[in-house]
């Protein structure tokens, strides 16, 4: 193999090498804007689940308080939680698979 095969040799692999180093940039630029999505809705399902949470939390303290009081209201309202609970339980879950 003479000196001009070499170098022919040399740059077709640099090129090659160039080439494949755009797709990974393009890519990597890529999985960034993803995870900023992600991220973004990592954040907006806390701020949902702390919103559940501060109502489940208002719902028991008025479940406690109606439990002796009113029978019949008390069902509702550990409706209204065992729904809120559920809502919770999903956020949750949805979290872990992020």
């Amino acid at each position: 193999m003479n000196v001009l095969d070499q170098i022919d040799s040399i740059e077709l692999k640099v090129r090659q090498l160039a080439l494949k180093m755009e797709r990974i940039s393009k890519e990597n630029a890529s999985l960034r804007t993803e995870n900023q999505h992600l991220k973004a809705e990592l954040d907006r399902q806390k701020g949902t689940v702390g919103v559940l949470k501060d109502k489940l939390e208002s719902t028991q303290r008025a479940l406690d308080l109606q439990r002796e009081e009113e029978p019949e209201q008390s069902a509702k309202l550990r409706e209204q939680l065992d729904q809120y609970i559920k809502e919770i339980d999903n956020c949750i879950e949805w979290l872990h698979k992020y």
